[in-house]
């Protein structure tokens, strides 16, 4: 299941993900691991990502709610 941050960065250039974590005041390791369902977002977090978003026009902007609810990955038993 893709997330809507995975969108974004699959959207996305490397230069835009990176202005992306600079906006949001994280590192682009830690975006990745939102993203990729490793790490689920704090409600501030979420927040900082979505305002950050919207700062790119070309591509639709993440919903906080979906980063805050996402579904992490599960570990193999």
């Amino acid at each position: 299941m893709i997330n809507d941050l995975l969108r974004w960065r699959q959207e996305a250039t490397k230069e835009d993900w990176s202005h992306l974590a600079q906006l949001a005041k994280t590192s682009v390791g830690y975006l990745d691991q939102i993203a990729y369902g490793y790490r689920r977002a704090s409600p501030q977090m979420a927040e900082s990502i979505e305002k950050g978003t919207k700062f790119f026009k070309r591509i639709k902007s993440v919903s906080k709610e979906k980063l805050v609810f996402a579904e992490l990955k599960t570990k193999a038993a």
